[in-house]
């Protein structure tokens, strides 16, 4: 009876170490395909190649007749156009961060609309920390990972 209370007692304290480490091991690390997609979606060399267009600003849809876009080149040059201006500058990037340098833009006049549509979208630019590829869609995203201005290709 002391044997088989035993043997019982032995196996109940391998079956719970045993599935600790199932558990654990579990927790501790993603399957290589869910990292090389996240990866995948926060890579800044996905940025590049050919100009993104905008899709919405600040949860609103495209502002009609204002084709803002942008477009990421060699060296961290970043260019566009924002509704009136075409504009220029740099950004630095790491695995999902992104972050706009100055920008400089040309001094072109537009209709009081569109200037105020090109000063909210060089302030969410300002504003971006981050971003993610979704779906074919480019997400720049602020601190707190709200999306502030969202491109397709």
């Amino acid at each position: 009876m002391r044997q088989i209370h035993r043997a019982r007692l032995v196996a109940s304290i391998l079956f719970t170490a045993m599935f600790g480490v199932v558990i654990t091991v579990g927790c501790d690390s993603q399957p290589a395909w869910v990292k090389q997609k996240l990866e995948s979606q926060t890579d800044p060399k996905s940025l590049g190649g050919g100009k993104w267009v905008l899709v919405s600003m600040n949860s609103k849809g495209a502002i009609r007749g204002a084709n803002l876009s942008l477009e990421f080149g060699a060296n961290n040059a970043v260019s566009g156009f924002s509704g009136v201006n075409r504009f220029s500058g740099t950004c630095s990037t790491a695995t999902g961060q992104l972050k706009f340098g100055p920008l400089v833009s040309t001094k072109m006049g537009g209709s009081p609309e569109l200037m105020k549509t090109e000063q909210a979208y060089f302030a969410a630019l300002a504003s971006v920390r981050n971003f993610s590829l979704e779906g074919g869609l480019l997400r720049l995203k602020n601190d707190s990972g709200t999306t502030v201005v969202e491109f397709s290709h």
